[in-house]
């Protein structure tokens, strides 16, 4: 109780800083939905709403249809337009509304909170999910993390979290979607419970986000976790090869390299049975590119007899197995037809590092402190705080 009182007192002082700052010339657009990809290029879906809802052509805001009771259709396209029991014809993109608190709207079995989008492109048929941010984290993070943490580390995780949402929002502010559900664990409102640590956390920490200065310029930007770093971070930009706006360098952890030997991992596969994972004729060498800082390897370079591949590690461990690659704080040897690999952690080693803040906690740290360890040149920043000038 003690630790989450700080961590509000703290978001309360930081709050008044910022009001009080020239500092605002951030202009953060103050989204309060995200849109989720939820199918791509389909011929059909079942769509439900449940209660009353408003049909809307996003094209021009114009209302096109409502009704007071439920409906129940396959969704798709047609030559003219799009088809939800009735034709809208001319029509090649639809917005539906629920009416009322109660209402909600069911695709393929899976009831979401918010708004659906039918985006009709050319014969085939995309659906997009409106829905409040707040209730996306909630979806997303529940399924990861299903065990109770530290209220702090909770914290920690749904402020970073927010952070990437809003990046997303952000970086992709032209197109249909932000993000899609198939890059996510996004499974719509079903999983979500109202009384777990994960929706706690979530809105203990509202509106709350981390922004880093870039180019002049405070953006919301990719702040992802590793389960166990080792001992060192490597910056987002160096293991993903993306910007994502994240500061570009990484820290070291003392906590998890104080855990370094007994988070210690090895893997054996025989050399010609990781040729053809990899879809090569015969492989001869293989070598790590990696990280100066932190030594987390970012891609492999593998030779056979007629080629030299480059892959990243993130394909690579696809590949292989993330239950056998457990991480990219690794070294490769080959000897006797074998492939020998040694690694340490757990996860691509960037960002918040869940065990070290874990013994942070524990030590009477709170999420603020914890975030301004592994995210540095950063700051939090509460939304709905700000003036609507530079929303």
């Amino acid at each position: 109780m003690k630790k989450a009182l700080s961590f509000l007192l703290f978001i309360f002082f930081m709050t008044s800083i910022l009001n009080a700052s020239d500092d605002l010339s951030v202009q953060l657009n103050h989204p309060e939905s995200i849109q989720v990809l939820l199918a791509k290029n389909i011929d059909e879906a079942l769509l439900e709403a449940k209660g009353s809802y408003v049909i809307y052509n996003p094209k021009d805001g114009m209302k096109i249809s409502s009704s007071i009771s439920g409906k129940r259709f396959m969704v798709k396209s047609t030559k003219s337009g799009i088809k939800w029991g009735e034709v809208f014809p001319g029509i090649h993109q639809i917005y539906i509304v629920p009416k009322k608190k109660n209402s909600s709207l069911i695709v393929n079995g899976i009831e979401y909170d918010g708004s659906i989008a039918i985006i009709k492109i050319k014969d085939k048929i995309n659906i997009i999910n409106d829905v409040d941010v707040e209730s996306f984290l909630k979806a997303t993070l529940a399924p990861q993390f299903p065990y109770p943490l530290d209220n702090e580390v909770m914290a920690a995780i749904a402020i970073a979290a927010r952070t990437t949402a809003y990046s997303h929002v952000k970086r992709n502010k032209d197109a249909f979607w932000h993000i899609s559900a198939e890059d996510t664990t996004y499974q719509g409102n079903a999983i979500i419970d109202p009384d777990s640590v994960v929706s706690n956390a979530v809105d203990r920490t509202k509106h709350i986000i981390l922004v880093h200065t870039k180019d002049g310029v405070n953006r919301p930007f990719a702040a992802i976790w590793t389960e166990n770093s080792a001992g060192k971070t490597a910056s987002f930009q160096d293991i993903f090869r993306k910007d994502w706006w994240a500061p570009n360098k990484g820290v070291e952890a003392p906590h998890a390299l104080l855990n370094r030997e007994e988070s210690k991992w090895s893997y054996t596969i025989d050399k010609k049975n990781l040729a053809n994972l990899l879809s090569m004729e015969e492989l001869k060498e293989i070598e790590t590119f990696t990280d100066s800082f932190s030594g987390k390897t970012y891609a492999l370079k593998l030779n056979d007899s007629n080629a030299v591949k480059n892959i990243d590690f993130i394909t690579f461990q696809n590949l292989v197995g993330k239950d056998k690659i457990i991480s990219n704080d690794m070294t490769v040897s080959m000897r006797n037809g074998q492939i020998y690999f040694t690694g340490y952690g757990k996860g691509y080693g960037v960002g918040l590092c869940l065990h070290s803040a874990k013994k942070m906690a524990l030590n009477g740290d709170n999420a603020a402190k914890i975030l301004s360890k592994f995210f540095p040149d950063t700051f939090l920043l509460n939304l709905s705080a700000m003036p609507k000038s530079v929303r």
